[in-house]
């Protein structure tokens, strides 16, 4: 009687090597959510443009609460306003206080000795927070989404949004290439967002028909 023959299966490893390889090839714009930038605007992986609008910090504690009401109920309607999809982001980023800190250290060296007093008080005061990371700025986005090449409707749909945030007493401004990266690298880079910045180049704003 014979006996069936068996198939072992076959070794792996080289399935495995390419599966490595394929992934060591994959770049980090494969995961990311952005699939290009151009004149300010963000073009997500399905192809939608998006208007980055920045809006500037409010002092809202320091406002009555009839005030508050009505700067809410302001907001509310701009937003509403807008047809689509809207995104709001809050992008905080760590101040780098070393130079701040130098240029009050060299301030007492020059002062008298009661305002060396001062300075020496509040400079460790200043110290105490960079050491606690403490020191912290938050930057406020809305994100208009648009239709696919339809650029131009948006970009103007995001500028009577940024009058309408006007008319709410709020300051805001449609951000720019240079803005927008900046945006970007203090989202998904926040760590290093403090020391390193976007610097600005004369071949940093192209347009899409370029790229």
């Amino acid at each position: 009687m014979k006996l069936p023959k068996l198939e072992l299966p076959k070794p792996r490893r080289k399935k495995e090597k390419q599966l490595k390889e394929s992934q060591k090839n994959e770049s980090v714009q494969d995961w990311l959510p952005v699939q290009d930038i151009a004149e300010g605007v963000i073009y997500q992986k399905d192809g939608r443009p998006a208007a980055v609008v920045k809006v500037e910090p409010a002092a809202f504690r320091l406002l009555s609460d009839r005030e508050k009401q009505r700067r809410i109920a302001s907001l509310f309607e701009a937003i509403q306003a807008l047809p689509g999809q809207v995104q709001i982001i809050a992008v905080p980023r760590p101040i780098d206080l070393d130079q701040y800190i130098k240029e009050l250290e060299e301030k007492q060296k020059e002062a008298d000795k009661m305002r060396k007093r001062v300075l020496r008080g509040y400079t460790g005061y200043v110290k105490r927070i960079a050491a606690g990371a403490e020191a912290m700025e938050k930057r406020f986005f809305i994100l208009v989404v648009g239709e696919k090449k339809r650029e131009d409707e948006l970009l103007k749909k995001a500028s009577e949004f940024v009058g309408e945030l006007g008319r709410a007493e709020l300051q805001a401004h449609i951000c720019n290439y240079r803005e927008t990266l900046d945006m970007l690298f203090s989202f998904f880079h926040s760590a290093q967002a403090a020391f390193e910045r976007v610097q600005d180049t004369e071949t940093i704003s192209v347009t899409r028909e370029e790229i």
